[in-house]
C-alpha cells in the first residue's frame, strides 16, 4: 500500500510540475487551440504552484515517516 501511495504522489507531482512548466514556457493553450487570457493564466499558475507544493509536501511527509503515510 505504501508503494502505491508513493507512486500516486510522485505521478501527481510530475503532472502538476508539467502543467507549471507549460505555463511558464507560454505553451499552455485552450482545448480548442485558442489563447487563454492573462488573468486566467495567472490563476492557473497559482493553482499549479500550490499543487506542486502540496504534492512535494506529501512526498516529504512520507519520507520523514519512513513511507508510512
Amino acid at each position: 500500500m505504501a508503494d502505491a501511495q508513493a507512486l500516486f504522489w510522485g505521478k501527481k507531482l510530475a503532472e502538476n510540475q508539467h502543467i507549471l512548466d507549460m505555463i511558464d514556457a507560454g505553451q499552455l493553450m485552450a482545448g480548442d487551440g485558442g489563447v487563454i487570457d492573462a488573468e486566467t493564466i495567472a490563476e492557473m499558475r497559482t493553482w499549479a504552484v500550490r499543487r506542486v507544493a502540496e504534492c512535494a509536501a506529501r512526498i516529504d511527509e512520507r519520507a520523514s515517516l519512513g513511507g508510512n503515510v
